[in-house]
């Protein structure tokens, strides 16, 4: 499948059924502005286009990826993948990226690292696996031509070298062995020093010779047709280095390497000295979450370096530095990019990136040269969405701390998005006062406390009063509520307190201390029949709920909820999430403790949860599906939607729509009937 327009050449998804191709599609054309035809089931009103970026040439959707590899095979761009998904057995795919044909190698081990191989006319794929396996494999066949061991651990890293007719395969275990093999013989190879090294990458310089580098505590250089081994000079400030690439900056031949504290630097192989200043954006004691360091190796993930350019993937980003520099000339990669693997490529005489996202399941290709214009919204990973009332307008938050307010019938931006700079923003409450659009905020991380309930006037772009000293580290529960006296932000912290806040003015009205002793792992308000409720559940207590005009009245226990999360309240109802650890059965429970219907399983882990009229609901889940489900019956209403990526969060307007967020981008969508 091809598309032409915003997103480039886009692939498809591997098992994808035709309904779900064309919502897809639909989605996308809607989001890139083009006429988006027939809808199909769900209809999309509107639907921001900021992660469909036009530097991506061809994508796949594949499911959890451990390890990629790419490959030129016959003139066309042909990718390996490994899939692992919870409670199926892991899968070894190769084939076509252009037209997504896969075929499934008769593999069922673990796989953690692929390289393609050419040894002359003769396209071979080596594969790498948990436990120390090798398999040397037929790429236009896929039969399997050789098996030998490795070592006893896990081949983390694996590279193919080639020379004229000879080619080796290079691999790093999970030990930091480092060993080397002849292809297709298996033979092996001896390895210079103690064969131990924290990081490895193979490639060629510039006069051809084929060279591996190791680093560790130092830096070396290995021409594996000689056997001959230099040593390289390290920055000083360097601790031991954990990946390191081989580039081309400005013609000249180059190491980049990053240390344990993820500093990177590059040198001048022929002189030796370091070409700009370190780039120290990522590194572990730097305060911006935006900038951490994550994939699905740990966190020293390899490095890539296409033409000058690094490519360092974050979180939700692959951030790209000039290494001439140590400045970030171009945009960040955005979309199906989550904690992924990078790799360079050559394809069609151009440079290119491959990313492959274990969370969003997608492999990737890009032509990092394509010009970015991107729309106003989102810069980072949306993670919150309401609706704030009278109105209806569409506010939103992402975890860099931007919020957005929307028109909810169009989806046109009402005012500038404001960047509080607010780092891990996770709670979000809005409403409308007179002719400004007021939103309140909440954050914190791990690495980045912040104990303030922050409101800011959307429509001016200023503060709405000072920050409020609401909870000690986070403040990741915030609800807005009606009261018998108006309306009120409710909070709940780590200091185990419930607090009730006037929004205008940000005065105390009231609070009570919990009896919540162990993290918080659900919060859900709501009015049933008349009273304003808080729910809360806790890693080892039982599900609380309390009523928000009376604090003193001690809380409803429901002990039979178990370890459920709390997700929503709809009616006399508490929706929850059936264990706290990767849930994916909704539960219903009366507030008198009542279960509800029955378990509603899925295929994957529970992201969102927001309720419809009862007794429908929409889930979302991490395979990148919305369905709308009878919560008393379990039975889907209609079919699911698909999604190019997770939903984050997910919020329903007073007619029914659901909006959602997924990735940098938000739709305004309506079910089927």
């Amino acid at each position: 499948m091809r598309m032409d327009g915003a997103s480039g050449s886009v692939s498809g998804r591997l098992g994808l059924s035709d309904a779900d191709r064309r919502q897809l599609l639909y989605l996308d054309a809607v989001r890139a502005g083009l006429d988006p035809g027939v809808p199909p089931p769900w209809r999309v009103d509107w639907a921001t286009g900021t992660d469909l970026d036009p530097r991506l040439e061809l994508k796949l959707h594949v499911g959890p990826v451990t390890a990629v590899a790419f490959g030129v095979v016959e003139q066309r761009p042909w990718v390996a993948v490994g899939v692992e998904e919870r409670g199926s057995p892991a899968r070894l795919l190769v084939g076509d990226l252009l037209s997504g044909q896969l075929r499934e190698l008769p593999c069922d081990e673990p796989v953690r690292s692929l390289s393609f191989a050419t040894m002359s006319a003769d396209h071979a794929l080596v594969s790498g696996h948990e436990g120390g396996r090798l398999r040397l494999w037929g790429a236009a066949d896929g039969t399997l031509r050789k098996t030998w061991e490795a070592g006893d651990h896990d081949v983390e890293k694996l590279d193919v070298v080639e020379s004229g007719r000879e080619a080796w395969a290079v691999t790093r275990d999970a030990n930091c062995r480092v060993r080397c093999f002849s292809l297709p013989s298996g033979e092996p190879v001896e390895v210079p020093g103690t064969g131990h090294a924290c990081a490895m990458c193979a490639g060629r310089l510039s006069d051809g010779r084929a060279v591996v580098l190791l680093g560790d505590d130092g830096l070396s250089l290995w021409e594996i047709a000689s056997g001959r081994s230099s040593s390289l000079p390290v920055p000083s400030e360097c601790l031991r280095l954990r990946s390191v690439a081989l580039s081309r900056v400005d013609g000249r031949d180059c190491a980049t390497m990053m240390d344990e504290a993820h500093r990177i630097a590059t040198i001048d192989l022929s002189a030796g000295a370091q070409i700009a200043p370190a780039i120290t954006a990522h590194m572990a004691a730097h305060p911006d979450a935006v900038m951490e360091i994550a994939s699905l190796r740990g966190p020293h993930p390899p490095l890539a370096v296409m033409a000058g350019r690094l490519a360092v993937p974050t979180r939700w980003r692959v951030h790209l530095w000039n290494l001439g520099t140590s400045q970030q000339d171009v945009s960040p990669i955005a979309g199906t990019v989550a904690g992924c693997l990078v790799q360079a490529v050559r394809w069609q005489d151009r440079d290119h990136l491959v990313t492959a996202s274990p969370r969003d399941g997608v492999v990737a290709l890009w032509d990092l040269d394509q010009p970015l214009v991107r729309a106003l919204g989102h810069e980072q990973r949306v993670s919150r969405v309401v609706v704030a009332k009278p109105d209806g307008i569409v506010v939103s938050a992402d975890e860099g701390g931007t919020i957005v307010a929307r028109h909810a019938g169009d989806g046109h931006v009402l005012a500038q998005p404001l960047a509080t700079g607010v780092e891990s923003t996770r709670a979000l409450a809005a409403w409308r006062e007179g002719d400004d659009i007021i939103a309140a905020q909440g954050a914190g991380a791990r690495h980045a406390s912040d104990s303030n309930l922050r409101r800011w006037n959307l429509t001016t772009g200023e503060p709405y009063g000072p920050p409020i000293d609401a909870h000690p580290n986070v403040v990741h529960w915030l609800s807005r509520i009606a009261l018998p006296g108006g309306d009120a932000l409710v909070s709940y912290g780590p200091d185990g307190m419930l607090k009730i806040w006037r929004p205008h003015d940000g005065v105390l009205l009231a609070e009570t201390l919990t009896n919540v002793e162990s993290k918080l792992t659900g919060f859900a308000t709501g009015i049933v029949e008349g009273r304003p409720l808080a729910v809360l559940t806790s890693y080892s207590q039982p599900m609380a709920v309390y009523t928000l005009d009376d604090l003193a009245a001690p809380p409803t226990v429901i002990s039979t909820a178990g370890d459920d999360v709390a997700l929503a309240i709809a009616g006399p109802h508490i929706v929850a999430a059936h264990s706290r650890t990767a849930p994916r059965t909704v539960r219903v429970w009366h507030l008198s403790g009542q279960r509800i219907g029955p378990g509603i399983p899925g295929d994957a882990e529970i992201t969102t949860l927001a309720p419809r009229t009862w007794p429908a609901a929409f889930i979302g889940r991490a395979d990148a599906t919305v369905s709308l489900t009878d919560l008393h019956t379990g039975h889907d209403l209609c079919p699911r939607m698909l999604l190019p990526t997770v939903p984050s969060t997910m919020t329903v307007t007073a007619d029914g729509d659901l909006i959602v967020g997924f990735g940098s981008d938000l739709a305004r969508v309506r079910p089927p009937g």
